[in-house]
């Protein structure tokens, strides 16, 4: 069983400085695909940096678990921590232990007190840290059964005890609920299954297989939380905004002048600092050729809702572009009726001195 952690704590971290400012043994993590018959490649544009940590021993239950700690840097400001929970028992066993790590508050203290460790560690290379927004994912893992078993047997012949597995549920689940449970699913080969939800997936299949498709999760979560970082930022954002505008109707037009000339340009540098910052964070994955793992990337997304994430993203840039404009034409309009004002008071200070002459 697997537990992620998926962390948005900055704009962005310097992965240059992070090397030099740990003695951790950090190494570059490139998603290594599985053996699939076609020339492909699935790559970062730029590799997050990986480092194993100390094993943690978690609560679960009215047990102690040891569980093996891995830690990976984003550079779109992204820290993610992966708890792995080894495992060997019935199946009854295995989906009791799921539920007990998905519902443990020890666990969750400990990947809180990790990141905390871990930000003050590479501090020097975090640049703009704002709030921490948190996505939490976790996978039922099985690389093996004790009898033969193929992916189209588990969805056919064990079909409610896998559907309450990846529900999370002790009792079987309703035949349309089952079918909802399990309907994002994808298998390359009979020997694995991955079956995906929002916030679980189970991943029948042998090591190296099992990562490449946790990567890709893990991957998918990091868009996550960073889209509901920029839609908590442009919120915020907004809520100024309309505030501002309520004090800005009862100031001067002097003042509000000048107010709306800040605000123009605040606006401004928020369009080009979000679209940036949302551009690096999409296109950190390059996916050419594969389609299996291309598939399964994105019926991951589609689960996640990382389209109706980004289409709610930009709506609100496209909001805060029609405010931009509209505030920059009010500070237009405020230095004209300045100027104006400036022409106007210079004519009648000529006509009083040519008056006073006369």
């Amino acid at each position: 069983m697997r537990a992620y952690f998926t962390y948005s704590v900055a704009d962005s971290l310097n992965l240059n400085l992070v090397k030099s400012a740990s003695g951790k043994e950090y190494q570059a993590a490139q998603i290594k695909l599985a053996d699939v018959p076609a020339p492909t490649y699935i790559q970062f544009a730029v590799a997050p940096l990986l480092a194993q940590l100390p094993d943690a021993t978690i609560e679960i239950g009215e047990t102690s678990q040891k569980a093996e700690v891995r830690l990976k840097l984003y550079d779109y400001g992204t820290v993610a921590l992966r708890y792995s929970f080894p495992f060997s028992g019935t199946w009854q066993e295995f989906t009791a232990l799921s539920r007990k790590i998905k519902n443990s508050e020890s666990l969750s203290q400990s990947a809180q007190a990790t990141l905390a460790s871990v930000t003050a560690e590479i501090s020097a290379a975090i640049s703009s840290p704002h709030k921490v927004l948190l996505e939490d994912y976790f996978v039922a893992e099985v690389q093996s059964f004790k009898s033969e078993v193929t992916a189209s047997q588990l969805l056919q012949e064990h079909r409610s005890p896998l559907a309450s597995l990846v529900a999370g549920e002790e009792r079987p689940l309703a035949l349309m609920e089952q079918d909802e449970v399990l309907r994002v699913n994808f298998s390359y080969m009979e020997c694995e299954l991955a079956i995906l939800t929002w916030d679980v997936a189970f991943i029948f299949d042998n090591l190296e297989g099992a990562n490449t498709v946790d990567s890709i999760i893990e991957f998918a979560n990091t868009q996550l939380v960073e889209l509901r970082t920029y839609d908590s930022l442009l919120d915020r954002y907004l809520d100024e905004i309309y505030k501002s505008k309520a004090e800005h109707m009862r100031s001067n037009w002097l003042q509000g002048g000048k107010v709306a000339t800040r605000q123009a340009e605040r606006l401004r540098y928020l369009l080009v600092d979000v679209r940036e910052l949302s551009d690096r964070a999409s296109n950190a994955l390059k996916m050419i050729g594969d389609a299996y793992y291309a598939r399964l990337y994105r019926g991951l997304a589609l689960r996640l809702s990382l389209s109706e994430w980004q289409h709610q993203v930009e709506t609100k840039l496209t909001s805060v572009g029609e405010v931009y404009r509209f505030t920059h034409d009010q500070a237009e309009h405020g230095r004209s009726e300045f100027l104006e004002f400036m022409v106007i008071a210079l004519i009648s200070i000529e006509i009083l001195i040519n008056f006073w002459h006369h």
